[in-house]
């Protein structure tokens, strides 16, 4: 639905789409800045005088500069408003004239009809809605136990009750959570490419819906044949480590110099390619199917004492560049400095520099992925005071009078603080 904007410049392939946002970090906010990051509109609404937790994060300079805030925020405006119905009834008919002019509303606050935005009320302000619930464990209209639906969920506790905690670790050291924040983050990628598959149903067939979005589904999601493979005959999975339970070499590796390496001997043609530079025969010595799969015990290990005593003599950098020369997948281990100083990230344009609004300084932040070569999404948004944009979403978008708007700020229903934390 194309619309007046309140964001200046904003390209990409989703321009002419808004989205409100309900919720504080992680998992929602970020399915609605990947939207934003690729030119839909975010309304991000934000509780009067608080504001989303990422705000207070830690703090980088004198400024009281948030690194987490600043990349978590960007593209999106801030509309401090108060949705306790209860509390604000006056915020009822807001939150009505809103939905109406946007597209999709993604909401990551448990139960939040409770105090009165209720789905029922969005969809009949708006038909066409598509409402985003993320939640731990998902919505009771999906069916599920009553001691876990509305339950508070946070990302190692997801990651445990998905299954995706049991294939992390050593098999005799403690279990590791799988980092940085990763059911967080896949649940918002999945958020927002459900957000865009009932937008493009909506565009078919001219009805709303709501979508149901689960922080523990979407972990499990993320881990495919594993749950058929372990499900259909081939047992529980056995904790390996930085290395693959089935394939040799395939995994991270340390160096002579104790740097590590990444490497995936997957494939006959790869497997010959290495056992060439291992100096053995790939063929009839070290066959793929034994060797590499693990299929003779013995074998693998004569392999592995090999492979070791490789290791032993080459550099991490050494590694990569043989490997790479005879194309078997490989690299480095790179840190966020590493990655920012090498070639290939800096030719493709992966970084960025976004302003910080509370120090007035540019901050680097990773770009918008993936590429879109014929929209490309190059505009950002620096992340925004507390309550920046409310006047705008209420004059601009909804029409209201100076008027309206104080008596609106005079009773607590909305506000423009203007502050980063």
């Amino acid at each position: 639905m194309e619309r007046n904007s309140i964001t200046e410049g904003q390209g990409g392939p989703l321009q002419g789409m808004r989205v409100m946002l309900t919720g504080m970090a992680f998992a929602g906010p970020f399915a609605a800045r990947w939207l934003g990051d690729m030119g839909a509109e975010i309304i991000k609404i934000e509780v009067p005088g608080r504001g989303d937790t990422s705000r207070i994060g830690r703090r980088v300079n004198e400024a009281g500069s948030v690194p987490k805030w600043i990349s978590l925020g960007r593209n999106m405006n801030s509309f401090e408003f108060n949705m306790n119905f209860d509390v604000s009834p006056e915020s009822r008919q807001v939150f009505c004239d809103l939905v109406k002019e946007c597209d999709i509303w993604i909401n990551s606050v448990p139960n939040i009809g409770k105090h009165g935005a209720t789905d029922e009320l969005a969809m009949g302000s708006n038909p066409r809605l598509v409402i985003v619930h993320v939640t731990g464990f998902g919505l009771p209209e999906s069916g599920g136990s009553p001691e876990l639906l509305g339950n508070p969920c946070v990302d190692p506790v997801a990651q445990a009750f998905s299954g995706l905690a049991a294939m992390q670790g050593m098999p005799d050291g403690p279990y590791l959570t799988a980092n940085p924040i990763v059911c967080d983050s896949v649940t918002a990628h999945q958020a927002a490419v459900a957000a865009l598959a009932a937008y493009i149903n909506v565009q078919r067939t001219g009805k709303g819906q709501v979508v149901d979005v689960s922080m523990y589904e979407s972990a499990a999601y993320l881990m495919v044949y594993h749950w058929c493979s372990q499900l259909n005959g081939e047992g529980l999975y056995e904790r390996s480590g930085p290395l693959n339970q089935l394939w040799r070499p395939f995994g991270y590796y340390e160096c002579s110099d104790g740097q590590w390496v990444a490497v995936g001997v997957w494939g006959l043609g790869i497997w010959k390619k290495f056992c060439d530079l291992m100096g053995v025969d790939g063929e009839v010595e070290f066959p793929y199917m034994d060797t590499c799969g693990q299929d003779d015990p013995e074998k693998v290990e004569k392999m592995d004492v090999i492979w070791t005593a490789y290791l032993s003599t080459h550099t991490a950098a050494e590694v990569e560049a043989e490997f790479r020369r005879l194309g078997i997948p490989t690299s480095k281990i790179n840190n966020a400095e590493d990655a920012y100083r090498n070639p290939h990230w800096q030719s493709r344009n992966d970084f960025v520099k976004i302003r910080d609004l509370t120090s007035g300084e540019d901050f680097i932040d990773i770009a918008t992925v993936p590429k879109f070569l014929g929209t490309p999404c190059e505009a950002y948004k620096p992340a925004p005071l507390l309550g920046q944009e409310s006047d705008l979403v209420l004059r601009e978008l909804l029409g209201y009078n100076e008027e309206r708007i104080a008596a609106l700020k005079e009773c607590g229903a909305v506000a423009a603080s203007l502050v980063s934390k």
